[in-house]
């Protein structure tokens, strides 16, 4: 170990300056006022350019306790998908008729929320990685079933219910958004997580469709908000975990549909 750090040091030397000289064994001087210095003493290596020192341990603990900070136990609270349900929580029909507000609802079960996470990354906050922040940037697809034989179409301003023929399957209202979670994560002994933090949506598209017979209404107007802010709280190991995304903003723009937020809840899994 000690030969390794005088090569080490021998090599720094000769690619920094050509004025270097060696004054003993454990001392390098460089520099052209040979006022710089590489020592070597009790296991370190002592670097002092322009007046700065800096020690660097050779001692196997130290080493020992920088591989294990680097390693760091965290569990990353972002899988690669999310598969959960979704619906529209706290909803408010008051702008519309008794009637209408009946044919402008969801069915629950069948409203399938789906996330995927094409970029991840976690910064440690300690040295085990217990307690870090994580981040991701992905895509995620909102489908919200009618309840009934129903869609919406944009007319005068806001968005109305229509009543569709009864031979018509699945009509739903589907919502992308460019995804991108930010949480501060604590791990526990490497068995499992707890996370929460925000998730900022960005709304790329929207299209009403029904699944018998097949249409997407590319062209409808979907007045849904283009920004969405909501919290997630996730719990989990390291294949998979638990999350609930609730969103504090009203999923459509102000006046031109009903109000309420989004809410979606699952399980992640990690590969």
């Amino acid at each position: 170990m000690k030969r390794f750090f005088i090569t080490l040091s021998l090599i720094f030397a000769a690619l920094t300056t050509l004025h270097a000289q060696e004054t003993n064994d454990n001392t390098i001087t460089f520099g052209q006022k040979m006022q710089n210095t590489i020592n070597l003493e009790d296991n370190k290596i002592k670097l002092k350019i322009a007046g700065k020192q800096l020690s660097l341990s050779s001692d196997e603990k130290a080493i020992k306790a920088l591989k294990y900070a680097e390693s760091g136990e965290s569990i990353s609270s972002l899988g690669v998908i999310e598969l959960g349900i979704n619906t529209l929580a706290k909803a408010d029909y008051s702008m519309y008729s008794p009637e209408d507000a009946l044919m402008m609802q969801f069915g629950n079960r069948k409203s399938i929320y789906v996330a995927m996470n094409f970029f991840t990354e976690n910064f440690r906050l300690n040295k085990k990685g217990s307690l870090s922040i994580d981040m991701g940037v992905g895509i995620a697809w909102e489908n919200y079933v009618f309840a009934g034989d129903y869609s919406m179409r944009y007319n005068e301003g806001m968005m109305r219910p229509i009543e569709l023929d009864a031979k018509i399957e699945k009509s739903k209202l589907m919502a992308r958004y460019l995804h991108m979670p930010v949480l501060l994560n604590w791990t526990y002994k490497e068995k499992f997580f707890i996370a929460a933090g925000v998730n900022l949506d960005v709304n790329i598209g929207a299209r009403l469709t029904q699944k018998e017979p097949k249409v997407v209404y590319k062209r409808e107007v979907v007045t849904l908000n283009p920004i969405q802010v909501a919290g997630t709280l996730r719990l989990g190991t390291e294949d998979f975990y638990g999350f609930v995304n609730y969103s504090f903003m009203d999923m459509f723009e102000s006046n031109t549909g009903p109000m309420g937020h989004r809410l979606s809840a699952g399980l992640g899994i990690h590969f």
